[in-house]
């Protein structure tokens, strides 16, 4: 029986051949050292690679992704880690959505959009595109798919306002009618009828007191809530808060005066 704490003879035998004891599984080799060119060597390579493999050429070259492929092969090094080219690659491809994204924002900083970037955003980097759409909008907006898929992302991803513009069709009037994704300045008319105005505030005042009704007719016009996303008496807009001043016409003031006539 071995002593406590020692060796038994079958510890200690060597293999057949070996020359000497086996190092023992504890005790690590030293790291690799890799030079500044090997490093550089297989950034250019991955990144050459990845352009392929990732169906980049003609929207983006391989300086485009030299930064963010230099940063996980120097983590690797940093970390003593096997710097294997074709595992590095694979990594990138699996996570491409990050890669997307990540080239989104670096076309979007750089000011030199064209149209084929810019589906690319919308098509690759949804998220991305959503919130970019007043700058992607002028550059998307001869293909009508692309530009509903544009539509739908800025109201997933961006700022969408209750009112739709009646230009663009996007949902983004701001309080005093100006689009912000186009723009333009709509008049009054056309927002009504963008947005079935008429309709909305026919549904709007069936849940009010008359006297409410009284004091739109008075007034003259609506308020749009654009927090709570409804037409409401002036006299029920919150302090601070943000909405739209809509004018009543002559049409919309004896639709009123009909529905309280028909309340008495």
């Amino acid at each position: 029986m071995p002593r406590k704490g020692g060796l038994t003879r079958r510890d200690a035998k060597t293999k057949e051949g070996s020359g000497g004891v086996q190092r023992a599984s504890g005790v690590s080799s030293p790291r690799k050292v890799v030079s500044v060119e090997e490093i550089d060597r297989i950034v250019g390579e991955v990144s050459e690679e990845l352009v392929v493999r990732l169906g980049l050429q003609g929207l983006f070259g391989v300086g485009d992704l030299r930064d963010v492929v230099e940063g996980v092969v120097r983590e690797l090094v940093d970390e003593g880690r096997r710097v294997d080219k074709n595992s590095i690659v694979k990594r990138f491809v699996l996570n491409k959505e990050n890669v997307y994204k990540y080239l989104a924002v670096k076309a979007l900083e750089g000011g030199d959009l064209r149209g084929e970037l810019a589906e690319f955003i919308v098509y690759s980097a949804p998220e991305i595109a959503g919130r970019a759409a007043p700058e992607l909008y002028k550059l998307v907006k001869g293909n009508p798919v692309t530009l509903d898929t544009l539509r739908y992302l800025w109201e997933r991803f961006g700022r969408p306002t209750p009112l739709k513009c009646p230009v663009c069709n996007f949902k983004s009037l701001t309080p005093d009618l100006t689009c912000m994704i186009c723009g333009s300045t709509p008049s009054e008319e056309d927002v009504k009828k963008a947005n079935n105005f008429e309709e909305e505030l026919g549904n709007a005042v069936k849940g009010w007191h008359r006297r409410l009704v009284e004091e739109v007719v008075a007034a003259g016009y609506v308020y749009y809530d654009y927090h709570d996303r409804e037409i409401k008496p002036p006299s029920m807009a919150k302090p601070g808060g943000v909405g739209a001043l809509i004018t009543l016409s002559i049409r919309e003031k004896m639709m009123l005066r009909e529905y309280l006539s028909k309340l008495a």
